[in-house]
């Protein structure tokens, strides 16, 4: 009697730990997933960061705003392609405008975006098309 006691405790044991095993599995079988490329998540396609392009948006408006008091009549659109060089300043590739003086505008609010160290100097050509019009009350 004694050693069929010892093969029932040992059966049931046995038995209670593959219970235990599927019981972890079944737990764990939602929050398991396979190892996947190593990405960061501030790096976009180009390699700019996410921060980097945030920190454009923010300048462009803050400097490109309507220019309520200028002088001239300062209505149309300029399109303006530009870079980002290694200081963070804006470098200008293309700009167009049938409005020079508004195009020199645009040109000299570029010239003070400033988004901070870019020290890989890697930048997507960035393409604007930017329309000056007063709003409509």
């Amino acid at each position: 009697m004694g050693v069929m006691n010892l093969q029932t405790a040992t059966a049931m044991r046995t038995r209670s730990i593959r219970l235990l095993l599927v019981f972890a599995s079944v737990l764990t079988l939602g929050y398991t997933r396979a190892a996947g490329p190593a990405t960061t998540a501030t790096t976009t396609v180009a390699g700019v960061s996410a921060a980097m392009e945030r920190a454009l948006d923010h300048q462009l408006n803050k400097h490109l705003a309507f220019p309520v008091l200028a002088k001239e009549r300062m209505l149309g659109e300029v399109f303006v392609s530009f870079v980002i060089d290694k200081e963070g300043k804006v470098e200008v590739v293309h700009c167009s405008s049938d409005n020079e003086a508004l195009k020199a505008y645009v040109l000299r609010k570029l010239a003070r975006v400033d988004i901070g160290d870019n020290p890989e100097g890697m930048w997507k050509t960035t393409h604007l098309r930017i329309t000056f019009r007063p709003e409509k009350a």
